[in-house]
């Protein structure tokens, strides 16, 4: 037996040291850390304060990645306008918080899928999904939707856009109609990959927010129900990765966009720091990468995943 433990200690400390997380994190993200073929998307939230609080250096941090991985798309995770969201599709905060931050010549014409904060919520919705008229890169159809696209293997990936605010805080027609749109949805899609993007957590170790109830009870079941890798969030201002024991579903944290908050961590956490930055997802046959990074595009954390 002690033979046997010794051995198996020997292959997993081969197989840890040859992960991707020992030999990137602490690095400039560089274009070897990901296949040639792999389709690349940065997940952002919680961003929009005219350039202050590390915004603006986040934003550089996504232009340098960018020259060696550039994204295909760019999700928002919501809390797009602070601190009132927008009042109309002329504000003058899309120029200020938007327009003016993401410039760098390797993120300037790439589209932004966008999900709406609770942020946004005390503004005008409406008034995003209009400037979508205004700014063909602003992708914000209706205040939920779905996007999907092809890989470069041929197989689809699907991304779903849910609109958390009213799912979390209201009990009506209207969210469940939203809730029958996601099921109905994620059951049609023959997307090899399904991924849903919101701004509330459903497992969150951050004290300012933590988890939530209404999503825990109501998204949780729908997601491993229908095999989704991975959801996406934002609302708690730092990164994290959280995996609940036995879940199917990884639940990242990407709502480092601006202001951070102090984080924390619990038995689901994998990752968690109070870091600004982004998360850059590369998919490439089986096996989807996630790396957390920073404001000076250095990888702070990486996941792998291989499905079936």
């Amino acid at each position: 037996m002690k033979y046997f433990s010794f051995l198996t200690f020997l292959f997993l400390s081969a197989y840890l040291f040859c992960q991707p997380t020992n030999t990137a994190v602490g690095k400039v993200f560089e274009a070897s850390l990901i296949p040639q073929d792999a389709y690349v998307f940065y997940v952002i939230g919680d961003w929009g304060r005219k350039g202050k609080y590390n915004q603006r250096n986040v934003a550089e941090a996504m232009n340098k990645t960018a020259a060696v991985a550039k994204p295909k798309l760019i999700a928002s995770t919501g809390d797009n306008f602070y601190f009132l969201g927008v009042k109309s599709k002329d504000d003058k905060l899309w120029k200020k918080s938007f327009e003016d931050i993401y410039t760098g010549e390797n993120i300037k014409d790439v589209n932004w899928y966008v999900s709406l904060g609770n942020h946004d919520h005390y503004g005008n919705e409406d008034a995003q999904i209009e400037y979508s008229l205004i700014n063909p890169k602003w992708k914000l159809p209706a205040h939920y939707h779905g996007y999907e696209t092809k890989l470069t293997d041929g197989n689809a990936m699907s991304l779903y856009f849910i609109n958390t605010e009213p799912l979390v805080n209201q009990n009506t027609k209207e969210t469940e109609q939203q809730w029958k749109w996601l099921d109905s949805s994620l059951s049609a899609s023959p997307s090899k990959w399904k991924f849903v993007v919101g701004h509330h957590p459903v497992y969150s170790s951050n004290p300012s927010h933590g988890d939530t109830k209404a999503l825990i009870e109501g998204l949780k079941p729908m997601l491993e129900k229908y095999k989704v890798p991975a959801y996406f969030c934002g609302h708690d201002h730092d990164l994290q990765h959280q995996q609940p024991q036995g879940s199917t579903v990884d639940y990242f944290v990407s709502g480092a966009g601006s202001k951070l908050r102090p984080s924390a961590s619990y038995e689901h956490t994998k990752f968690a720091e109070s870091i600004s930055g982004f998360a850059l997802v590369a998919i490439s046959g089986n096996t989807m990468s996630t790396y957390f990074i920073d404001k000076n595009g250095v990888v702070v954390y990486v996941y792998v995943k291989t499905i079936e």
